[in-house]
């Protein structure tokens, strides 16, 4: 045994955003589970350059029109044994549920990849991308030609926005669980 776990949750968007996030849900488990070997050696790397493999795939599909103007988010919970590794390719977030002096709590294990945070600012305006501010309920866009005002900076597909500097490269957390003491009944 292993002891171990992989939970995915891809989020499309745009016109055929949904056939993304199916392209992936089948896609990604599957080259992991390809890849058993390496990814329980390194999870990090595994994860990472499966997520880039499945944007290639996408993009490539039917001859590059298939997510030209759509794509998916994506959030990939790796667990084995008390260790998760979180990969975190747009803005579905992964969050681990506690309890802490009676009360349930939550805890972030991905950071939402955002267009205006400053080190994916300066790669998406550096490739020649427009970041516009969040305003309101309005979140941070990156626009590809005016055109297509992407809410996130890391995504599967996007075809449009890969030029102006929107990667699938997931940004890559490691966290290890504790259990709790005997006598008492609160851990992560």
């Amino acid at each position: 045994s292993c002891n171990e776990a992989l939970l995915c949750v891809f989020d499309g968007h745009g016109g055929s955003g949904e056939k993304v996030a199916e392209f992936c849900m089948r896609a990604i488990p599957e080259l992991l589970q390809q890849n058993g070997l390496e990814l329980r050696a390194s999870p990090s790397e595994q994860l990472s350059s499966t997520v880039c493999e499945a944007d290639r795939a996408v993009l490539a599909h039917r001859g590059g029109e298939f997510a030209r103007m759509c794509g998916c988010t994506s959030i990939i919970v790796y667990m084995q044994g008390a260790t998760v590794w979180t990969a975190c390719s747009g803005d579905s977030r992964a969050v681990l549920g506690y309890v802490r002096d009676g009360a349930i709590r939550a805890r972030d294990l991905s950071v939402d990849c955002k267009p205006d945070s400053p080190e994916e600012y300066e790669r998406i305006v550096g490739a020649g991308g427009v970041v516009s501010g969040a305003s309101g309920a309005s979140p941070a866009r990156v626009w590809a030609d005016g055109r297509v005002g992407l809410a996130m900076s890391r995504s599967i597909g996007d075809g449009e926005c890969k030029r102006f500097g929107v990667i699938p490269d997931p940004e890559i957390k490691r966290f290890d669980l504790g259990a709790a003491p005997a006598n008492e009944p609160e851990a992560d």
